[in-house]
């Protein structure tokens, strides 16, 4: 299961500050302290569906693990 942290944001503050580390599944999801780079897997381990009118999108060489399907419906990109 996923486990998404929000963190909110004061508007009248001048900087951004995240309380909490973004995760999901255990994986960090942004390398750097101020959000600009986002890390991504390269592996998918397990059978995914993109939906029809559903875009996806995923960065760098995938590989799809053997036995694992993504069934695409909808739009995915990799950048």
């Amino acid at each position: 299961m996923t486990k998404l942290i929000v963190n909110s944001i004061d508007s009248r503050s001048t900087s951004t500050e995240f309380k909490d580390i973004i995760t999901a599944n255990h994986s960090k999801q942004w390398l750097d302290t101020y959000g600009v780079i986002k890390g991504f897997k390269n592996t998918i381990d397990e059978n995914v569906t993109i939906p029809s009118g559903t875009n996806g999108v995923s960065a760098g060489a995938i590989t799809i693990s053997s036995g694992n399907t993504v069934t695409v419906q909808g739009e995915w990109r990799i950048v």
